[in-house]
């Protein structure tokens, strides 16, 4: 990736940033010469009630995103990672549509809505990180599930592609950082038929693809899953998508797991953590049903908060590539804003379930509860603000804002 200049101008309520410059330089990232934290959130305000209860667009609410950009930047949050709706955009649900005609089918009223919330985003000192989600249920193989002539890999590396062509060199959004790719979509349930060699070529084309056809411009990342494996550690497999600039991971592991997988990372590549978090629900203990929000035990937010200053303070910190330029970990994206009602398919959207899975690593009670990680709970479709925020949140905002911290930015 070469030096970017990414470029603003002036709208009447609020002057944006002058132009700056950002460069990959061995494992950290510059922005104007300076090193960059990243310090993050998930975002996805899906309310828990009402027809939008689903994970739709992120900025359909603009009122809402306001709000949780303000109350962002007062935890010290710099950086957003948020999922582009492809089929909201593009007007192309179930991909009834060829995607090469996509571009001609851009929702201008959802185009509308990035420009206001990324305008905002720019006005909080927030980046965005633009990820495109990839399908797990998908055969990214060559020649399989052929539709409009192309087969299924052709056509997701050409959505990837117009979801860039829109925003790229926008000077309506100065705030976009990255392109994110995927989502643990290297897991040996998520390859499919794949084997783990023809997944990571499989990025690699995609990326290159983008990066010749689309913004050569901005970093582009590829978001792996901490398996067994240790696909991260694996440098002949990282090495088949050469031209990613940073390779992230999501952590759910113990303070000594996000230890091992810093050190055994080898290349000469920023390392970011795109997912780390814990439940705000005792699965052992049962979850706090006591108010209608959900807010958590006041021992089940402790817990949450205790996570983060452990892996934060004692993992992550004395790591960041920004401190050094021996370290290797850009910062993390905390898993997540907001608890998001519709995950756990087993039970109503409306309803906040307590399904999800093990971890032996998340002790003490060894349970990931999807519908609880958020550092606030989830607001009624009919709020724009008023969530409650747990002791994670202010744990975070000691960490984010203490001034050695700020200063090293």
């Amino acid at each position: 990736m070469a030096v970017l200049t990414l470029l603003g101008v002036a709208p009447a309520a609020h002057a944006r940033r002058a132009p700056e410059t950002l460069t990959i330089s061995g494992k950290q990232l510059l922005i104007n010469g300076q090193p960059f934290i990243a310090k993050g959130v998930n975002y996805q305000p899906v309310p828990r009630t009402g027809p939008g209860n689903w994970p739709d667009d992120w900025t359909m609410n603009r009122a809402v995103v306001f709000s949780d950009l303000a109350k962002m930047k007062e935890m010290g949050v710099n950086l957003i990672r948020v999922y582009v709706q492809y089929d909201r955009l593009f007007q192309n649900w179930d991909e009834q549509n060829d995607p090469s005609s996509d571009p001609g089918r851009v929702d201008q009223t959802v185009l509308a809505n990035y420009r206001a919330v990324l305008d905002e985003a720019d006005r909080q000192g927030i980046y965005v990180l633009m990820n495109y989600f990839l399908p797990t249920s998908v055969d990214y193989r060559v020649g399989q599930q052929v539709k409009f002539n192309k087969d299924a890999r052709t056509r997701h590396k050409l959505r990837f592609r117009n979801i860039i062509n829109v925003f790229k060199n926008r000077t309506e959004f100065p705030m976009v950082l990255m392109w994110a790719l995927g989502n643990e979509n290297n897991f040996e349930w998520n390859r499919g038929q794949m084997t783990s060699e023809a997944m990571f070529d499989f990025l690699g084309e995609a990326i290159r693809e983008a990066d010749q056809q689309a913004d050569s411009a901005h970093p582009y990342t590829v978001v792996l899953g901490d398996n067994p494996q240790l696909d991260i550690h694996n440098t002949s497999l990282l090495n088949r998508a050469p031209l990613v600039d940073v390779w992230s991971i999501n952590m759910y592991n113990t303070e000594q797991g996000f230890k091992n997988i810093i050190q055994g990372y080898s290349l000469n590549k920023p390392l970011l953590f795109t997912e780390f978090g814990y439940d705000a629900c005792q699965h052992n203990k049962g979850c706090d049903f006591s108010n209608p929000e959900g807010r958590g035990t006041q021992e089940a937010q402790l817990q949450q908060a205790a996570f983060y200053q452990s892996r934060w303070e004692n993992a992550m910190l004395p790591n960041l590539s920004a401190r050094s330029t021996a370290n290797k970990l850009l910062g993390g994206v905390v898993f997540e804003w907001n608890d998001e009602w519709w995950k756990d398919g087993a039970g109503p959207r409306d309803v906040h379930d307590t399904g999800g899975f093990s971890n032996a690593n998340l002790t003490p009670d060894c349970f990931m509860n999807e519908e609880w990680f958020g550092l606030s709970t989830a607001l009624k479709d009919t709020e724009t603000s008023g969530r409650y925020y747990r002791s994670a949140f202010t744990q975070l905002k000691k960490m984010w804002t203490a001034p050695a911290l700020t200063s090293a930015e």
